[in-house]
């Protein structure tokens, strides 16, 4: 493929990381959620080697936006519950990694396609809103606690791995259901998953690319434009309503889904 003909996909990618880097620091969630299925379609990358490619990306955007972070509100990250969720994460990483392996593309892809649905309902509303049912704030003193957390840990690395995600779609919506503080505390909520999807993503992207599903070269041209939008995530989050960023972002989800489904198959590099 000549180089004029690869510029359109290397602009519809940059394109993409800095609408996913944005809106993975500002909700905390990981820009997976937007990266894969948007590369997948526009871009035209094999799903899996998107997968890889996204989160070697996520890794320098949340990275910036940790840093981002700990300038504009540095409180707002509680490092002992990241850090903790991140202990299961580690685990987690290379189940979603050996399962990356051994599930067809077809059976992949609709597998994301279903887990984009149920985070863009979630961000809707869809789900009603519940009492925390693990008290007002977290106390790692508490082996309920932590076993609770080391599990969701472990599930957000499963998810990471598997679909390229940061893991924060499953952080963010768990910590808000089991304590009343991050229930209540939107900015908090997720920037502390920021803080667990900076090794989660790291250890991710680092074994998807030894198994060769990175493009290093796309992650080089995507990577500068996405830092800076990163950075302008953190600070967008305490300036926008979140409720109204939720709904937004809650549509593209359910979208992107739809029309990830119905894709034919792509070629594998």
């Amino acid at each position: 493929m000549t180089e004029t003909s690869e510029q359109p996909k290397t602009f519809a990618a940059i394109v993409i990381a800095c609408i996913a880097a944005l809106l993975s620091t500002m909700l905390g969630i990981g820009g997976g959620v937007v990266m894969v299925p948007l590369l997948t379609l526009f871009a035209r990358m094999p799903i899996k080697r998107t997968t890889g490619t996204s989160l070697a990306v996520i890794f320098l955007v949340i990275l910036v936006g940790v840093i981002a972070q700990e300038i504009e509100a540095p409180g707002d990250i509680h490092w002992p519950v990241a850090l903790t969720l991140a202990a299961g994460a580690f685990s987690g990483t290379f189940i979603g990694r050996w399962l990356n392996k051994r599930l067809p593309e077809r059976a992949f892809r609709y597998a994301f396609c279903v887990v984009l649905i149920i985070v863009g309902a979630r961000l809707l509303g869809v789900f009603p809103k519940t009492e925390p049912f693990l008290g007002s704030d977290v106390d790692l003193g508490s082996a309920t606690d932590v076993g609770y957390l080391i599990s969701v840990g472990l599930f957000a690395g499963i998810v990471a791995a598997l679909f390229g995600l940061g893991g924060g779609v499953v952080a963010v919506p768990a910590l808000a259901l089991a304590y009343g503080y991050f229930q209540m505390h939107f900015t908090a909520t997720r920037a502390t998953s920021l803080g667990m999807i900076l090794p989660t993503s790291l250890i991710g992207a680092f074994l998807h690319w030894r198994a060769g599903n990175v493009d290093l070269k796309l992650v080089m041209r995507m990577a500068p434009f996405a830092l800076v939008f990163a950075v302008l995530g953190v600070f967008s989050a305490y300036a926008v309503p979140a409720s109204t960023l939720k709904v937004i972002f809650g549509v593209l989800l359910v979208l992107a889904s739809v029309r990830l489904a119905v894709t034919k198959r792509t070629k594998k590099s």
